[in-house]
């Protein structure tokens, strides 16, 4: 009676194990078809022109910020804040 018990728990395990090897082994062999042109070189494209565009959006956010501020600083008689091509490289 408890070698039965025993047979059949070492047994599902091993069938177990064996089936997600099995699963994993064929899902390796289908990676780099998906990868040469698939959703996935899709997906990467995608990422890469998100990034870019905000980015771009980020300049002009940073542009417009420094365009009020010397608004504001101009108009409050304090000295104009130097010109974004007279920037200073700082030290970080």
């Amino acid at each position: 009676m408890l070698t039965d018990v025993l047979v059949f728990i070492f047994g599902t395990t091993a069938f177990v194990s064996v089936t997600r090897l099995l699963g994993k082994w064929l899902t390796a062999r289908k990676r780099p078809a998906e990868l040469d042109g698939g959703p996935m070189e899709t997906r990467l494209a995608r990422i890469e022109q998100i990034v870019e565009t905000t980015a771009l959006e980020v300049e002009r956010i940073s542009e417009a910020q420094r365009f009020v501020t010397r608004l504001l600083a101009e108009r409050a008689g304090a000295v104009a804040l130097p010109r974004s091509s007279d920037r200073s490289v700082t030290p970080h």
